[in-house]
């Protein structure tokens, strides 16, 4: 039988919680999955085998106390409801209201993250190795001294990771809309890139000959083709290898030489 461990939590956003979660498994791959609608997620690797989670306090803009609904005082919500669950080395947090929760996790180092804060709150995870799929929204995305593979997506901010060593044979994207994304691989990297930048520029010091990418598409009578290009570039780093995808609109992108 999988074992389970549920903490259903009321924290106060004014203090900071600490909540030890043990693991079903200890010193084996786990995954950890955070869902947070306003509020900063940081995640940090460590040699220990189970996973703390501490709730930081910050500053909500919606949480004043000025007059409103007419000439009443509105009163901050303190009270911010969470649950954190642990099933077979799978921890889940999921907050379950719209009260502004930061939160700074512990996991082991490698560990796999499933990460996504929807507003006003950036994502930061360090010393970590495992597949990481983060979805920042609103804000920046900062990965450092990571390793395996990465899905990392934001809308307005920037993207920036720096890898310690990458998993072979395993496709990545890097996407958002208002942003730089700087990424720095090993210098043994191997994959096949894929960069479209709308209004930005791309910069690099690994030897890439970028080409653009064009289709040929047969017309609706196919009587003819017509050549398509999508401002896609393309090349490969050393050997070429599973697809990494760099996607801005407004923004530069960058993909630096370790």
């Amino acid at each position: 039988m999988m074992a389970l461990t549920v903490f259903t939590v009321t924290a106060s956003v004014s203090q900071n919680q600490e909540y030890k979660v043990p693991l079903s498994n200890p010193g084996q791959p786990g995954k950890l999955i955070v869902k947070v609608h306003k509020g900063f997620i940081k995640v940090k690797g460590y040699t220990g085998k189970e996973v703390i989670v501490s709730v930081v306090p910050g500053d909500d803009d919606n949480n004043d106390e000025g007059p409103s609904k007419q000439g009443l005082r509105r009163v901050a919500n303190t009270a911010a409801p969470f649950e954190i669950v642990e099933e077979d080395n799978e921890v889940r947090i999921q907050g379950t209201g719209n009260s502004y929760i930061n939160f700074e996790i512990k996991v082991p180092n490698k560990f796999s993250l499933q990460l996504n804060a929807h507003h006003e709150g950036y994502i930061e995870v360090s010393d970590v190795t495992g597949e990481l799929e983060v979805d920042g929204h609103h804000e920046d995305i900062v990965l450092n001294n990571i390793g395996g593979s990465v899905v990392a997506d934001t809308h307005h901010g920037n993207i920036t990771a720096t890898f310690t060593s990458v998993t072979p044979d395993v496709p990545m994207a890097f996407s958002t809309y208002h942003g730089d994304i700087e990424i720095t691989f090993p210098s043994n990297t191997n994959g096949s890139v894929k960069v479209k930048t709308t209004k930005g520029d791309i910069y690099t010091d690994f030897e890439m000959d970028l080409k653009a990418e064009v289709a040929q598409v047969k017309t609706a009578s196919s009587k003819g083709t017509k050549i398509e290009v999508g401002g896609w570039l393309k090349g490969n780093l050393g050997s070429g290898g599973s697809e990494f995808l760099f996607s801005t609109y407004h923004g530069d992108i960058i993909i630096r030489k370790k």
